[in-house]
Protein backbone atom coordinates (compact mmCIF):
# COMPACT_ATOMS: atom_id res chain seq x y z
CA UNK A 1 0.00 0.00 0.00
CA UNK A 2 1.25 3.30 -1.19
CA UNK A 3 2.34 5.96 1.57
CA UNK A 4 0.08 9.22 1.16
CA UNK A 5 2.88 12.40 1.69
CA UNK A 6 0.80 14.98 2.68
CA UNK A 7 3.59 17.05 2.12
CA UNK A 8 3.71 16.75 -1.25
CA UNK A 9 -0.30 17.20 -1.40
CA UNK A 10 0.20 20.67 0.41
CA UNK A 11 3.00 21.59 -2.38
CA UNK A 12 0.50 20.57 -4.89
CA UNK A 13 -2.32 22.77 -3.10
CA UNK A 14 -0.19 25.74 -3.33
CA UNK A 15 1.12 25.55 -6.84
CA UNK A 16 -2.18 24.68 -8.03
CA UNK A 17 -3.56 28.17 -6.66
CA UNK A 18 -0.69 29.90 -8.00
CA UNK A 19 -1.40 28.80 -11.64
CA UNK A 20 -4.86 29.13 -11.12
CA UNK A 21 -4.13 32.97 -10.29
CA UNK A 22 -1.99 33.12 -13.18
CA UNK A 23 -4.66 31.73 -15.46
CA UNK A 24 -7.65 33.49 -14.12
CA UNK A 25 -5.82 36.89 -14.59
CA UNK A 26 -4.10 35.67 -17.83
CA UNK A 27 -0.74 37.13 -17.00
CA UNK A 28 0.75 33.77 -18.49
CA UNK A 29 -0.42 35.71 -22.06
CA UNK A 30 1.93 38.78 -21.42
CA UNK A 31 4.88 36.17 -21.09
CA UNK A 32 3.60 33.85 -24.41
CA UNK A 33 3.89 37.09 -26.66
CA UNK A 34 6.65 37.99 -25.00
CA UNK A 35 8.46 34.42 -26.05
CA UNK A 36 6.62 34.54 -29.44
CA UNK A 37 8.75 38.25 -30.14
CA UNK A 38 12.31 36.49 -29.02
CA UNK A 39 11.73 33.52 -30.87
CA UNK A 40 10.72 35.37 -33.55
CA UNK A 41 13.86 37.60 -33.25
CA UNK A 42 16.21 34.90 -33.01
CA UNK A 43 14.41 33.47 -36.57
CA UNK A 44 14.92 37.07 -37.93
CA UNK A 45 18.28 37.16 -37.09
CA UNK A 46 19.16 33.59 -38.37
CA UNK A 47 17.53 33.84 -42.21
CA UNK A 48 19.76 37.46 -42.37
CA UNK A 49 23.11 37.07 -39.94
CA UNK A 50 24.61 40.00 -41.53
CA UNK A 51 21.55 42.90 -40.33
CA UNK A 52 22.67 46.06 -38.63
CA UNK A 53 23.83 45.35 -35.60
CA UNK A 54 20.71 47.45 -34.06
CA UNK A 55 18.73 44.83 -35.02
CA UNK A 56 20.82 42.59 -33.59
CA UNK A 57 20.81 44.44 -30.14
CA UNK A 58 16.34 44.71 -30.23
CA UNK A 59 16.18 40.91 -30.89
CA UNK A 60 18.50 39.56 -28.24
CA UNK A 61 17.16 42.50 -25.82
CA UNK A 62 13.66 40.83 -26.20
CA UNK A 63 15.00 37.69 -24.51
CA UNK A 64 15.77 40.16 -21.84
CA UNK A 65 12.72 41.46 -21.57
CA UNK A 66 11.16 37.76 -21.07
CA UNK A 67 13.34 36.51 -18.37
CA UNK A 68 13.12 39.48 -16.65
CA UNK A 69 9.04 39.44 -16.32
CA UNK A 70 9.19 36.01 -16.04
CA UNK A 71 11.83 36.03 -12.98
CA UNK A 72 9.34 38.31 -11.84
CA UNK A 73 6.90 35.60 -11.00
CA UNK A 74 8.80 35.32 -8.09
CA UNK A 75 6.66 37.42 -5.47
CA UNK A 76 3.81 35.15 -6.44
CA UNK A 77 5.47 32.37 -5.81
CA UNK A 78 6.33 33.52 -2.32
CA UNK A 79 2.89 34.90 -1.64
CA UNK A 80 1.66 31.75 -2.50
CA UNK A 81 3.70 29.04 -1.16
CA UNK A 82 3.39 31.65 2.29
CA UNK A 83 7.53 32.37 2.24
CA UNK A 84 8.18 28.66 2.71
CA UNK A 85 10.77 28.53 -0.43
CA UNK A 86 11.96 31.89 -0.06
CA UNK A 87 11.28 33.01 3.95
CA UNK A 88 13.93 35.73 3.36
CA UNK A 89 11.56 37.55 1.51
CA UNK A 90 8.43 37.43 3.88
CA UNK A 91 8.20 40.99 5.18
CA UNK A 92 11.24 42.31 3.33
CA UNK A 93 11.67 45.29 0.88
CA UNK A 94 11.63 42.78 -1.89
CA UNK A 95 8.51 41.00 -1.09
CA UNK A 96 6.62 42.69 -4.17
CA UNK A 97 8.33 42.76 -7.23
CA UNK A 98 7.89 46.92 -7.77
CA UNK A 99 12.08 47.17 -7.79
CA UNK A 100 12.56 45.24 -10.34
CA UNK A 101 10.47 46.86 -12.74
CA UNK A 102 11.17 50.75 -11.72
CA UNK A 103 14.90 49.22 -12.98
CA UNK A 104 13.50 47.54 -15.63
CA UNK A 105 11.75 51.41 -16.56
CA UNK A 106 15.04 52.69 -16.50
CA UNK A 107 16.85 50.15 -18.77
CA UNK A 108 14.14 49.72 -21.33
CA UNK A 109 13.52 53.07 -22.07
CA UNK A 110 17.24 53.93 -22.12
CA UNK A 111 17.93 50.97 -24.55
CA UNK A 112 15.06 51.93 -27.07
CA UNK A 113 16.00 55.13 -26.75
CA UNK A 114 19.31 54.71 -27.63
CA UNK A 115 18.07 52.55 -30.62
CA UNK A 116 16.16 55.05 -32.21
CA UNK A 117 18.97 57.80 -31.42
CA UNK A 118 21.72 55.58 -33.02
CA UNK A 119 19.27 55.52 -36.47
CA UNK A 120 19.39 59.35 -36.63
CA UNK A 121 22.00 60.73 -39.44
CA UNK A 122 21.94 64.52 -38.36
CA UNK A 123 24.58 65.21 -36.22
CA UNK A 124 23.17 67.87 -34.15
CA UNK A 125 20.16 65.49 -33.59
CA UNK A 126 22.01 62.84 -32.38
CA UNK A 127 24.37 64.96 -30.41
CA UNK A 128 21.65 66.77 -28.80
CA UNK A 129 20.06 63.35 -27.52
CA UNK A 130 22.72 61.72 -26.61
CA UNK A 131 23.27 64.27 -23.81
CA UNK A 132 19.90 63.92 -23.09
CA UNK A 133 19.84 60.30 -22.63
CA UNK A 134 22.95 60.23 -20.54
CA UNK A 135 21.49 62.57 -18.56
CA UNK A 136 18.37 60.68 -18.28
CA UNK A 137 20.55 57.56 -17.08
CA UNK A 138 22.47 59.49 -14.49
CA UNK A 139 19.61 60.86 -13.12
CA UNK A 140 17.48 57.42 -12.85
CA UNK A 141 20.21 55.73 -10.95
CA UNK A 142 20.91 57.98 -9.00
CA UNK A 143 16.74 58.54 -7.80
CA UNK A 144 16.89 54.72 -7.98
CA UNK A 145 19.91 54.11 -5.17
CA UNK A 146 18.73 56.97 -3.13
CA UNK A 147 15.01 56.07 -2.59
CA UNK A 148 12.97 53.39 -1.07
CA UNK A 149 9.61 53.80 -2.62
CA UNK A 150 10.91 52.10 -5.54
CA UNK A 151 10.20 48.71 -3.48
CA UNK A 152 6.50 50.12 -3.02
CA UNK A 153 5.25 52.24 -6.15
CA UNK A 154 6.67 52.81 -9.67
CA UNK A 155 8.45 55.83 -10.06
CA UNK A 156 6.35 58.31 -12.28
CA UNK A 157 9.71 60.54 -12.57
CA UNK A 158 11.41 57.98 -14.23
CA UNK A 159 8.94 56.61 -16.20
CA UNK A 160 7.65 59.73 -17.75
CA UNK A 161 10.53 61.65 -18.03
CA UNK A 162 11.59 58.27 -19.91
CA UNK A 163 8.60 58.07 -22.45
CA UNK A 164 8.88 61.73 -23.24
CA UNK A 165 12.67 61.19 -24.62
CA UNK A 166 11.40 58.16 -26.12
CA UNK A 167 8.79 59.89 -27.99
CA UNK A 168 11.30 62.51 -29.34
CA UNK A 169 13.97 60.06 -30.09
CA UNK A 170 11.34 58.04 -32.64
CA UNK A 171 9.37 61.24 -33.84
CA UNK A 172 13.21 62.51 -34.82
CA UNK A 173 13.13 59.50 -36.37
CA UNK A 174 10.29 59.85 -38.10
CA UNK A 175 11.46 63.14 -39.24
CA UNK A 176 14.38 61.67 -41.20
CA UNK A 177 12.82 59.17 -42.10
CA UNK A 178 9.56 61.61 -44.06
CA UNK A 179 13.21 63.51 -45.48
CA UNK A 180 14.67 60.18 -47.18
CA UNK A 181 13.65 58.30 -49.69
CA UNK A 182 13.47 54.90 -47.19
CA UNK A 183 9.51 56.32 -46.99
CA UNK A 184 8.58 55.12 -50.31
CA UNK A 185 9.94 51.50 -49.07
CA UNK A 186 9.03 52.03 -45.10
CA UNK A 187 7.25 48.81 -44.96
CA UNK A 188 10.43 47.02 -45.21
CA UNK A 189 11.67 49.12 -42.97
CA UNK A 190 11.51 46.97 -39.22
CA UNK A 191 12.46 49.55 -37.02
CA UNK A 192 8.93 51.25 -38.27
CA UNK A 193 6.84 48.32 -36.95
CA UNK A 194 9.42 48.79 -33.45
CA UNK A 195 8.55 52.22 -33.33
CA UNK A 196 4.84 51.91 -33.78
CA UNK A 197 4.72 49.29 -31.27
CA UNK A 198 6.65 51.23 -28.41
CA UNK A 199 4.51 54.48 -28.82
CA UNK A 200 1.33 52.92 -28.62
CA UNK A 201 2.76 50.75 -25.12
CA UNK A 202 3.74 53.78 -23.58
CA UNK A 203 1.31 56.10 -24.33
CA UNK A 204 -1.29 53.35 -22.34
CA UNK A 205 0.88 51.78 -19.76
CA UNK A 206 2.49 54.01 -18.04
CA UNK A 207 -0.45 56.31 -17.12
CA UNK A 208 -2.15 52.98 -15.26
CA UNK A 209 1.20 52.63 -13.23
CA UNK A 210 0.35 55.83 -11.40
CA UNK A 211 -1.93 53.75 -9.20
CA UNK A 212 0.19 51.19 -8.73
CA UNK A 213 0.20 51.80 -5.03
CA UNK A 214 -3.35 49.71 -5.03
CA UNK A 215 -1.81 46.32 -7.07
CA UNK A 216 -2.39 43.76 -4.53
CA UNK A 217 -3.84 40.32 -4.52
CA UNK A 218 -6.67 41.69 -2.36
CA UNK A 219 -7.60 44.45 -4.76
CA UNK A 220 -9.18 42.58 -7.39
CA UNK A 221 -11.08 45.09 -9.59
CA UNK A 222 -7.74 46.69 -9.82
CA UNK A 223 -6.02 44.07 -10.67
CA UNK A 224 -8.25 43.19 -13.40
CA UNK A 225 -7.93 46.62 -15.18
CA UNK A 226 -4.52 46.59 -14.70
CA UNK A 227 -3.56 43.33 -16.20
CA UNK A 228 -6.35 43.73 -19.07
CA UNK A 229 -4.50 47.55 -20.09
CA UNK A 230 -1.12 45.60 -20.19
CA UNK A 231 -2.44 42.26 -21.49
CA UNK A 232 -3.63 44.07 -24.43
CA UNK A 233 -0.97 46.29 -24.92
CA UNK A 234 1.59 43.78 -24.97
CA UNK A 235 -0.36 41.96 -27.10
CA UNK A 236 0.00 44.74 -29.42
CA UNK A 237 3.47 45.51 -29.30
CA UNK A 238 4.98 42.40 -29.49
CA UNK A 239 2.62 40.73 -31.89
CA UNK A 240 3.51 43.98 -34.37
CA UNK A 241 7.55 43.05 -33.19
CA UNK A 242 6.75 39.23 -33.96
CA UNK A 243 5.00 39.90 -37.05
CA UNK A 244 7.60 42.54 -38.33
CA UNK A 245 10.56 40.21 -37.87
CA UNK A 246 8.53 37.72 -39.69
CA UNK A 247 7.40 39.55 -42.54
CA UNK A 248 11.19 41.71 -42.35
CA UNK A 249 13.22 38.12 -42.67
CA UNK A 250 11.24 37.50 -46.13
CA UNK A 251 12.11 40.81 -47.95
CA UNK A 252 14.89 42.46 -49.60
CA UNK A 253 16.94 44.10 -46.89
CA UNK A 254 17.39 48.09 -47.52
CA UNK A 255 21.04 48.81 -47.62
CA UNK A 256 22.53 50.40 -44.44
CA UNK A 257 23.89 53.89 -44.59
CA UNK A 258 26.83 54.76 -42.18
CA UNK A 259 27.11 58.14 -42.81
CA UNK A 260 26.21 60.98 -40.34
CA UNK A 261 24.30 64.11 -42.03
CA UNK A 262 24.62 67.42 -40.52
CA UNK A 263 21.86 69.58 -40.25
CA UNK A 264 21.03 71.93 -43.32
Amino acid sequence: MAVLDYGLLQNTKWIKKMLNFIIDQKIYIILVVELIAAISGSYYLFRNPNVRKEIKYFAWFLWYVFLLDFSGLYSLWAFFDDYKTFPFLEDSLFTRNVWLHNWNHLISISFYSFLFITLLKRINFKKTLKFALGSYVLFGILKLISSSQIFYTYDMSILFIGVLLLITAISSYYFELLLSNKILDFKKDIFFYISVGLLVWHLCVPPIHIYSVYFSVENVDFIKTHTTILRYANIFMYGLFSFAFIYCAQQKQLPILNKNISNP
